[in-house]
C-alpha cells in the first residue's frame, strides 16, 4: 500500500493541473495490467480466478492513522484475491488531512480505480464528469451484493437518477448531544444516552465548571467550532448556504442565520464562552477533544455520534437521531472515470462489500498481529497495543472502510455493534429532501461569495467566541451583498424539482 506514492503526486500536482486543463490525463498513470482497456458500462473483463493472470485494482482510501504494516496487509488480501477472484489489489491510503488535496489531484488522472469520496461533495465529482455512471453495475450485480444495499438505499448516491458510487456503512444519521467524561458524569448523575434540554446541558457545564475549575468544562469537537452542525440540513452544501430546518422536516429553505435553532445554538454558547466555561482560545485550538478529555484537561463535548461509544465518555442526547439530505454520499465509494478498467473496478467492488476475509481484513488487519478475538466475538487491540501504534489500525476506523458489517466488532462497542448499526440506520428520522444535492453551477459566482462570508462567520458564531446579534446582523448583510437571495431561490426551485419528482 503505497501512501509515498502521494508525495510523488503532490510534486507533479502543477504539471497534473496543466494537463488536465488542456484534456490530458496525469503522466504518472497508473499501474495498468497487460490487456486492460478502457469497456463500457456492463460488459465483462478481469482475469480468470486462479489462472495466474490476476488484473490489478488500484484501490484508495483515507486513513486516521500511520499504517506501518499497510503492505503486509495487502500481501494477506492478494492472496485471496488472486485465487478467488483473479484480481490484484493494490491498496493505497491517504490521511484524512490529505485527503481533499490529494483525491482531488487523483481524479484528473488514471492511478486510481476504485476511490473513496470523501470531503468533496459527490455532487462536484458528478458535475465535473470524474465518476462513472454505476446504474447498469449495480443493476446486473450480484444477490449477494444487492442484500448489503437495496435499491431504496441506493438512492442516497443517485443523483440525476443515476448511480454514482456506493455507500460505506457507518452511521448515516446522528445523535446529537454531549460526550461526558464519565466519572464527572457519575458524580454528577447524568446517565449514559439521557436525553437532555439545553437548559439541562448549561445546569451541568456550570456544576462540572464549579466542581472542576481547573478543567474546561466543554471543548470544541472539530478544533475551533463547538459542533460543525445541529438541526439545519445543508442540502448537499456542508457550508450551510441555505438549509432546511427542524432536521429537515420544513421544506422552506431559509438562511441558517434566520433558523431559531442556529440563534438559540449560538447564544447558549456565547453565554459559556462569557462566563469561563469553554476554553478562552477555543479559535485557536489544534488538540483533538479526545485527548483533551482523556487527559483530564475537559469535561465535556458536544458530539454527532452513532450507536458506538467514545473511550472514558459517556453520551447524552439533545437532538435526537435524523439524517441530512446527503448523508449517504458524505463518504462513499466511486470508480474514477478515467479508470482504463472499470470493469475490473467494479468486479473488486462487489468483492469489497461481500467477501467476509477480504473485508476483514482491510477493516481490521491480522489476527494476532493487530488484534486479537475475544470470547464474545469483538476484538481488542494486542496487549499494550492502541489504534495508533498497533501497526494497522483500521479497526478503530471502520466507518472508513467500503464495508464492516461482516466483520468484528471493537470491544469498546460491543459484540452487536454493526446489527445495533444497521438497525439505527433504518430507524433514523430522513430528511424530506433525502437524496437531493444542490447543484450550484446556476449561481457559481454567488455561492463563491457566500461561501467566503460563512467562512468568516459561521465557526465563531458556533464556538461562542463573539457576541451573537451584531455578528449575526454584519454576516446577514454580507451575504445579502454576496447573493444569498438568489442561491436560496434556486435550491428552493431544484428542491421543489426534486420533491414533486419522488
Amino acid at each position: 500500500m503505497k501512501m509515498k506514492k502521494m508525495i510523488a503526486l503532490l510534486g507533479a500536482a502543477a504539471m497534473v493541473i496543466s494537463l488536465a486543463a488542456c484534456g490530458g490525463k496525469d503522466s504518472a498513470g497508473g499501474n495498468v495490467s497487460k490487456g486492460d482497456t478502457a469497456q463500457e458500462s456492463g460488459s465483462q473483463e478481469g482475469g480468470t480466478a486462479g489462472s495466474g493472470e490476476a488484473e490489478e485494482v488500484a484501490l484508495h482510501l483515507p486513513t486516521v492513522y500511520d499504517l506501518p504494516d499497510a503492505d503486509m496487509v495487502e500481501a494477506e488480501i492478494n492472496k485471496i484475491a488472486e485465487e478467488k477472484y483473479g484480481l490484484h489489489f493494490n491498496i493505497n491510503f491517504i490521511s484524512t488531512g490529505n485527503w481533499q488535496q490529494q483525491s482531488n489531484l487523483l481524479f484528473t488522472g488514471d492511478e486510481a480505480d476504485v476511490i473513496a469520496v470523501f470531503g468533496t461533495p459527490l455532487t462536484t465529482f458528478v458535475k465535473n464528469g470524474q465518476l462513472t455512471d454505476l446504474t447498469d453495475y449495480y443493476a446486473n450485480a450480484s444477490e449477494e451484493f444487492k442484500a448489503v444495499w437495496s435499491a431504496e438505499e441506493m438512492k442516497g448516491t443517485t443523483i440525476d437518477g443515476k448511480i454514482y458510487a456506493v455507500p460505506n456503512l457507518r452511521n448515516f444519521g446522528n445523535y446529537f448531544g454531549l460526550n461526558i467524561d464519565a466519572e464527572v458524569a457519575a458524580e454528577l448523575g447524568i446517565e449514559d444516552g439521557q436525553k437532555l434540554s439545553m437548559q439541562e446541558v448549561s445546569d451541568f457545564l456550570y456544576a462540572a465548571h464549579e466542581k472542576y475549575p481547573e478543567r474546561y468544562a466543554l471543548v470544541p469537537q472539530g478544533g475551533t467550532t463547538l459542533i460543525g452542525q445541529w438541526s439545519w440540513d445543508g442540502l448537499g452544501d456542508e457550508r450551510w448556504v441555505g438549509v432546511l430546518e427542524d432536521c429537515g422536516q420544513d421544506t422552506t429553505v431559509k438562511n441558517v442565520l434566520d433558523t431559531d435553532d442556529f440563534t438559540e445554538f449560538c447564544t447558549w454558547a456565547e453565554t459559556w464562552y462569557n462566563n469561563g466555561l469553554i476554553m478562552p482560545d477555543i479559535l485557536s485550538n489544534t488538540t483533538p477533544w479526545q485527548t483533551m478529555i482523556l487527559n483530564k484537561q475537559a469535561i465535556s463535548v458536544f458530539d454527532n455520534y452513532g450507536v458506538n461509544a467514545a473511550a472514558g465518555c459517556i453520551r447524552t442526547v439533545v437532538v435526537d437521531k435524523w439524517a441530512q439530505s446527503n448523508s449517504y454520499q458524505a463518504l462513499c465509494y466511486g470508480i474514477n472515470q478515467n479508470s482504463s478498467r472499470k470493469d475490473t473496478a467494479w468486479k473488486a467492488m462487489e468483492v469489497l462489500y461481500t467477501d467476509k476475509e477480504i473485508c476483514t481484513l482491510l477493516a481490521d488487519g491480522i489476527e494476532g498481529t493487530h488484534y486479537v478475538v475475544n470470547d464474545d466475538g469483538t476484538i481488542s487491540f494486542p496487549e499494550g497495543k492502541t489504534a495508533a501504534d498497533c501497526g494497522y489500525g483500521m479497526a478503530e476506523g471502520y466507518w472508513i472502510v467500503p464495508y464492516s458489517g461482516n466483520t468484528y466488532p471493537l470491544d469498546i462497542n460491543g459484540p452487536a455493534f454493526f446489527e445495533d448499526l444497521i438497525a439505527f440506520n433504518k430507524e433514523t428520522l430522513k430528511t424530506k429532501a433525502f437524496g437531493f444535492a444542490f447543484d450550484t453551477t446556476p449561481v457559481t459566482d454567488q455561492y463563491a461569495a457566500c461561501l467566503s462570508v460563512m467562512d468568516k462567520y459561521y465557526q465563531p458564531l458556533m464556538s461562542g467566541a463573539v457576541e451573537v446579534e451584531s455578528t449575526i446582523a454584519q454576516a446577514k448583510s454580507e451575504l445579502e451583498a454576496a447573493g444569498i437571495n438568489e442561491i436560496i431561490a434556486e435550491k428552493q426551485k431544484q428542491l421543489d424539482e426534486f420533491l414533486s419528482a419522488q
